[in-house]
């Protein structure tokens, strides 16, 4: 089905419901050509911009954010050389020829997710030895129906291992919302989830009791929650359009690398559980020292009104002031579109009807952001037609890979090895070992 151009698009009340084009619309779009420059000037006057964004600049930039090939041409004899040679950039640019910002950020990324990684692969090797430490009666060949062990210590043993993915599924994933919108943003969130998993990894080393060890593992849960929520989210939201689904694969390139680290970690260490399952305290520290290196998001910056700071944050991601202004413009206008669609009563989105993008001013924007709350979101996934789709197809692509399995071996695999006849001593670490190279290659 063609795209529908800007005379024929059906009202912006009716996005919420209507997903058959599989398309994000650019609001730009609605707005006539001849009233764009009047609708930049309202937003570059009361934003208080004129400090540090020149006006000419913004009005090119949503130009350019409305319709680049319309821009193109019109500009051709008006666009500098490195104006010229941004915007081919961007049709051809790799990750190792994007900013230096943005290989931060990523960086910082691959950090958190190698964190993850190493966090849920921790326990792994240590379950062969932690049960005899602190169960006392449990070892890893023996269950509820063999000598040495009992049936109240096998539910000890398998409770210690899921409770880190229980915290991380009812506690640190819905903990990540409030974080990141209205505490700390997305880098105090990384960081708030990399405290909590530093924490305890190393609460976990000094533990003398199974009840002591359920409790780390509950915050470390916590902490992996959190994180696996926020990094993707902050990656999305710094890459370029064209390289944003393979930035968004380091995420679990990164976690299945970490599971094979805390692999390896278990070979170096064989005889010590204390250290493998706290090994995970490395790559955590390297997380709290590097994230706030890179910037903030510039879409929740935009969102909380710090406009100026968006600019100098998308000048660095983009190295281009004509780029920075066009993502500038483009975000705040999807945001305006957004808290106008997402508003509580239909008295406030009639304007909407006639296909027209919203123009918010700044009280009524700060109003409405405040009332569309952490319980209104989560209703928001079921109520609204296309997200409760999306919602519903995330959540049986995440049951099938949960009921195929895979996951028994990557955070039981040792000791699912240990049973096997004719083991040699340490086979089981090294093939736990193998899995996480494989898993990872």
């Amino acid at each position: 089905m063609p795209r529908p151009s800007s005379t024929t698009q059906f009202p912006f009340t009716r996005m919420l419901e209507n997903g058959r084009l599989a398309i994000i619309e650019n609001p730009l779009r609605r707005i006539p050509e001849e009233e764009l420059n009047g609708y930049i000037k309202s937003f570059h006057k009361e934003k208080g911009l004129g400090i540090g964004i020149d006006f000419n600049t913004l009005v090119r930039g949503a130009r350019l954010a409305r319709d680049e090939e319309a821009f193109v041409q019109e500009e051709a004899g008006n666009l500098t050389e490195v104006e010229s040679a941004a915007l081919e950039k961007e049709k051809r640019t790799t990750i190792w020829s994007e900013s230096r910002e943005i290989k931060i950020i990523l960086l910082i990324c691959c950090v958190g997710s190698i964190v993850q990684g190493w966090s849920q692969g921790a326990i792994v090797a240590a379950n062969q030895t932690w049960p005899k430490a602190l169960l006392k009666t449990l070892t890893p060949t023996s269950g509820p129906t063999q000598p040495g062990g009992s049936s109240r210590d096998m539910w000890l043993f398998s409770a210690t291992n899921a409770i880190a993915y229980f915290a991380a599924s009812s506690v640190g994933a819905f903990l990540c919302d409030p974080l990141t919108e209205i505490f700390v943003g997305r880098r105090g969130a990384i960081f708030v989830a990399g405290l909590f998993t530093f924490t305890a990894s190393i609460g976990e080393a000094f533990t003398h009791s199974w009840q002591a060890l359920f409790a780390c593992r509950f915050l470390l849960g916590i902490g992996m929650g959190a994180k696996s929520s926020v990094i993707p989210v902050y990656e999305s939201e710094v890459s370029p359009a064209r390289l944003r689904g393979r930035i968004l694969t380091s995420w679990q390139t990164g976690t299945a690398l970490g599971i094979a680290i805390s692999g390896a970690v278990a070979l170096i260490v064989p005889g010590s559980w204390r250290f493998q399952i706290s090994s995970s305290f490395i790559p955590a520290f390297a997380l709290l020292l590097l994230v706030f290196i890179g910037s903030e998001s510039p879409r929740w910056l935009i969102k909380k009104q710090r406009y100026n700071e968006a600019y100098i944050v998308l000048s660095r991601l983009r190295e281009n002031p004509l780029l920075a202004a066009r993502d500038l413009v483009l975000i705040w206008a999807q945001l305006q579109l957004e808290t106008t669609l997402f508003m509580r009563t239909t008295n406030d989105i009639k304007d909407l009807e006639d296909a027209r993008i919203p123009y918010l001013d700044p009280e009524l924007y700060r109003r409405q952001i405040g009332l569309l709350g952490y319980a209104r979101r989560i209703t928001q996934l079921f109520t609204i037609p296309r997200v409760r789709r999306a919602t519903l197809a995330s959540f049986l692509v995440m049951m099938a890979q949960q009921m195929s399995g895979v996951n028994v071996f990557a955070f039981l695999a040792s000791t699912l090895f240990e049973y096997g006849k004719h083991n040699p001593e340490g086979g089981s670490l090294w093939l736990f070992f193998g899995f996480g190279v494989a898993n990872f290659l």
